[in-house]
């Protein structure tokens, strides 16, 4: 929830009565606010800010400070002194179809949710995190905006009108897949991933598919309650009302799988500032949907508790080969910080009816203690991370001080009877980073509690590729990019690239994004971003932009990967996003506070699974006059190399008549262009990938493979039998066109660079024996190979009597003699035609 609760719908009949009950609570009452404040010595149910008396706040913190003693927090060690983790056992799967499900939400159409029944109240409970603005800085840190030091000749402002000319991806395709209309929720919880054939947008109070095109298909459609009702907690008891919040979603495209993850808010009042400890919810589709989700599609639905008296809050998902990785901020029932925990939940046990095994790895960071703040599980798309020796990983920003990433690793995650062993906490040194501002944003008429919730200097997502991490966070920058806590500074967004996770981790580059306009009322701002990277080493980061002279839009920004290091094109500058809204943002039911209105509080970035190409960005904006929506872009590759000349008067020149033979494309590169290939596939489940492939025009040309070298190298194997020689000199349209197609399906076409040749001749070998008449071989002969164009080649017979000429070129007609002083020959001298290798050329002499 990150810091909050959101709310979302109710989906049992029996929950009516907590509802009236909150409907009589608050009759009465006239609360203004739905988005709540955090900050410090602020009623949790207070929307108008009320301070609390001095005694007031006295008797608040022994509560909350009782509330702590009685949840204590338990660190596990084996033997070795190694920190294992407490073993948490869930249920068995509950299993329903789409169908089912979409059924269910039909019938609850017309019902009030929770979250709407609250908010009509003006109730948004919320957790506030510990204040991290004071935290001191990490003294070894350097007070640079990137990593290797940005050249000076690079500090130029640049300002761009749209996304095109900044980043080398460019928006093929984006759509709104929900508005507050959807969710009836502040933040929505920005989050959506993308399948084979699928985008899934999850957000608070909204499960949505669409098509690769953008269109809803209308296979899912539901609200999140609804979705997980089966494994929510029970209203009753203690428990008066409940809802879903902090959707994360992948698809695996190591198992063909669909993991949706969510919390539930159990709340033990009306008002729900007080809550029990809740559980961590899962849905996974079936292996018959790993290429679409359909109404016939089965999900299993798995929960764990976990903890009894402390609640999981802003949970991460990070998905490997071996496990998931649930990171949470933890706090008491009373709301309370209280360290942070990580879970690791072996992913054989959801992959079938269960029961799901967790791991819980306690204190990562405790409340008052050094690790790693607001834990990320860390996306990990290697196959071959199993076994006991496979690695997992947690990172964050450190808890103590600021310019500190924390990382903490996993061993043997996938085991589900010994517990995983995990590091104690890994720190990385960083360039100096703070805490961020509020956003201000045009149109805004709520003054400075009007702005946007930036959170704080959290980390939102972290993702693997070849053994290096990325992520990304937003704080505070001046006009330089450096962090800062002075005037004019604005927001920015920073992202790292990591490597050694396995032994000492390092930092690669980082990267600043930032507008270095001299004011902050100039500048436009960048916050709540999340980063991927594709197969071809390319990056893109997606995010929120606005500003005081700017609209709330959605961003998204890239770099190639032969891109300077810590470098993103386009920056520092101010770059627009994809969105290009102008509506002001002033909703009633989030007029805001100390924090700002809510916004975010998840991003999103994701890589096509078959072309490892492709990514796939969802971000939060104001799509009309007081309301957000989330925007999902498509985000393209830069196309294929251009196909260069070939090596024969600018012909890549080919042999008819063969049934197997090779040619090597050479391409040339501009602005990041390049061919690609994502290797070979994957082992099943696992959909088979999108691979390079060409075609040739013309009849009786066949591509049998395409082999990938490099991204301006590939080798054709041709079939050319029956095809017709090409004489560009007669007939230029006999020349072939060559079209290549990466597995993103864009294309490069190089029109008549293809000739089919005759075929040259191969290179044979001849041999036989000179013997007497008795059969005797006769050593010290020669014998002489005459050309058509009179060219002698000679050969000598070894001790008995052989003889051999190699390549000789065939297709040809020859004279071979023999001769020798002290032999006479009945025919010395025959005249062959040479078309394959001959053996048997002998000759016999008559006397001696």
């Amino acid at each position: 929830m990150n810091s909050k609760i959101t709310i979302t719908n109710d989906t049992i009949m029996r929950r009516i009565i907590s509802f009236g009950m909150i409907a009589v609570l608050f009759s009465a009452a006239t609360i203004p606010a739905l988005a709540q404040a955090r900050v410090s010595g602020v009623r949790k149910n207070n929307p108008r800010n009320e301070k609390l008396s001095r005694s007031e706040r006295e008797r608040e913190r022994e509560r909350k400070l009782a509330a702590q003693k009685n949840t204590p927090r338990k660190i596990l060690f084996n033997a070795k002194g190694e920190q294992i983790a407490e073993k948490i056992v869930g249920a068995d799967g509950i299993q329903k179809t789409t169908l089912e499900l979409m059924n269910e939400q039909s019938r609850l159409a017309d019902r009030k949710t929770t979250r709407q029944l609250l908010w009509e109240k003006g109730i948004a409970p919320e957790f506030e995190g510990p204040d991290r603005s004071r935290l001191p800085q990490n003294p070894n840190a350097p007070a640079i905006a990137q990593f290797p030091a940005l050249p000076l000749d690079k500090k130029t402002r640049s300002i761009q009108p749209n996304l095109a000319p900044a980043a080398p991806q460019t928006v093929a395709l984006d759509f709104n897949a929900a508005s507050l209309a959807d969710t009836g929720a502040f933040p929505p919880d920005t989050m959506g991933a993308v399948g084979p054939s699928q985008f899934i947008a999850f957000v608070n109070g909204r499960v949505r598919s669409f098509t690769k095109a953008g269109v809803a298909d209308g296979v899912i459609n539901a609200d999140a309650d609804v979705f997980f009702a089966s494994v929510m907690t029970p209203v009753g008891g203690s428990v008066v009302l409940n809802f879903t919040s902090d959707p994360n979603i992948r698809y695996d495209r190591l198992t063909g799988r669909w993991i949706l993850t969510i919390i539930d808010v159990p709340c033990t009042n009306a008002t729900c500032t007080t809550t029990a400890g809740n559980r961590i919810l899962f849905a996974v589709s079936d292996a018959a949907s790993s290429s679409a989700i359909t109404p016939a599609t089965v999900w299993t639905f798995f929960q764990f508790q976990n903890d009894p008296s402390n609640f999981c809050d802003y949970p991460s998902l990070g998905v490997d080969a071996s496990a998931l990785y649930i990171g949470c901020n933890m706090f008491t029932g009373a709301g309370s910080f209280n360290g942070t925990d990580g879970f690791v939940v072996p992913k054989s046990s959801i992959l079938g009816a269960g029961p799901l095994v967790s791991w819980k790895f306690a204190n990562l960071a405790t409340s008052t203690g050094a690790g790693p703040f607001a834990p990320r599980g860390v996306d990990n798309p290697d196959p071959n991370n199993t076994g006991p020796s496979a690695l997992g990983y947690f990172i964050g920003v450190d808890a103590l001080t600021f310019s500190t990433l924390m990382v903490r690793r996993v061993t043997n995650p996938g085991n589900t009877a010994a517990s995983p062993t995990i590091t104690a906490n890994i720190s990385l040194t960083v360039p100096t980073t703070t805490s961020p501002n509020r956003v201000t944003h045009l149109g805004n008429t709520g003054g400075a509690n009007g702005g946007l919730d930036s959170l704080d200097d959290r980390l939102y997502a972290a993702v693997m590729r070849n053994g290096r991490l990325w992520t990304a966070h937003n704080f505070r920058v001046n006009s330089s990019g450096v962090a800062s806590t002075g005037t004019n500074n604005r927001n920015a967004i920073r992202w790292y690239e990591l490597q050694n996770l396995s032994t000492t981790p390092s930092l690669v580059q980082s990267g600043t994004v930032f507008d270095n306009a001299a004011t902050t009322a100039a500048a436009r701002q960048y916050w709540i971003p999340s980063i991927t990277v594709t197969g071809q080493g390319h990056a893109a980061l997606g995010a929120s932009t606005a500003g005081t002279a700017f609209s709330i839009n959605a961003f998204t920004v890239g770099r190639l990967a032969t891109d300077p290091s810590g470098t993103m094109q386009g920056f520092p500058g101010a770059v627009a996003g994809y969105t290009n809204t102008s509506a002001a943002y002033n909703p009633p039911a989030d007029p805001g506070g100390a924090s700002g209105r809510r916004w975010g509080d998840y991003s999103f970035t994701s890589v096509d699974p078959l072309d490892d190409m492709t990514i796939w960005t969802i971000q939060e904006y104001c799509d009309a006059t007081n309301s957000y929506g989330v925007r999902v872009a498509k985000l393209n590759a830069p196309p294929p190399a251009a196909i260069a000349n070939g090596p024969t008067a600018g012909l890549y020149e080919v042999p008819t008549g063969q049934t197997s033979v090779n040619v090597t494309i050479t391409g040339t590169s501009t602005g990041g262009s390049g061919w690609f290939d994502p290797g070979a596939n994957l082992a099943a489940p696992a959909l088979p990938f999108n691979h390079i492939t060409a075609s040739v025009s013309g009849s009786n040309v066949t591509v049998n493979s395409v082999t990938y070298n490099s991204p301006t190298s590939i080798t054709l194997n041709l079939n050319t039998v029956g095809a017709s020689v090409s004489n560009p000199a007669f007939a230029p349209e006999s020349v072939r066109n060559l079209t290549i197609t990466n597995p993103d399906g864009q294309s490069v076409v190089r029109n008549g660079i293809i000739s089919i040749s005759v075929p040259t001749a191969a290179n044979v070998s001849l041999s036989g024996r000179v013997a007497d008449a008795a059969g005797q071989g006769l050593s010290r002969v020669r014998v002489s190979l005459t050309a058509a164009d009179g060219t002698i080649r000679y050969a000598t017979t070894n001790s008995f009597g052989y003889y051999r000429f190699d390549d000789v070129p065939s297709g040809a007609i020859y004279t071979l003699s023999v001769s020798g002083s002290r032999y006479q020959f009945a025919q010395p001298t025959r005249v062959i035609e040479v078309n394959d290798t001959l053996a048997d050329l002998d000759f016999t002499a008559a006397n001696n």
